[in-house]
């Protein structure tokens, strides 16, 4: 089960990826914490809205363990930063929200453009993320 589409250049694309991929879930019936699925793929395609450039995609995948989302640019070399953002700044915190909700995340590069992903692990009956196996 895969989600793939492409993003314009325009801000309404951050909410139409996270109806996207709200639905797909609920179609999939993947058990993750969909409210967090929803603000990563907000926080990465905003940052390729901000940062990338075009031709921009977001994938979406069932994953072994839950599910994977990547955002695609045509941007290499920029990776994404963790970056302590000022208290005052009304950005600059979306890849630290990324690195401390993900089960995991990460960017390549390759054939001359970049994806930026993470990933969920679905959650137990009680709701709680279930961790692969090491």
């Amino acid at each position: 089960m895969e989600l793939r589409t492409a993003l314009r250049d325009d801000p309404g694309e951050v909410g139409r990826a996270r109806h996207l991929v709200h639905r797909s879930l609920d179609r999939w019936g993947v058990p993750v914490d969909d409210a967090v699925a929803e603000l990563l793929v907000s926080e990465l395609v905003t940052n390729a809205l901000r940062y990338g450039l075009q031709p921009m995609r977001l994938i979406a995948r069932r994953a072994e363990h839950g599910v994977r989302i990547e955002v695609h640019d045509a941007r290499p070399g920029e990776p994404p930063r963790l970056r302590r953002a000022n208290p005052d700044s009304l950005n600059g915190r979306g890849m630290v929200l990324v690195d401390a909700l993900a089960a995991r995340w990460g960017w390549s590069e390759f054939g001359g453009s970049k994806q930026v992903w993470f990933e969920l692990d679905t959650l137990d009956a009680a709701g709680t993320p279930e961790s692969p196996a090491a």
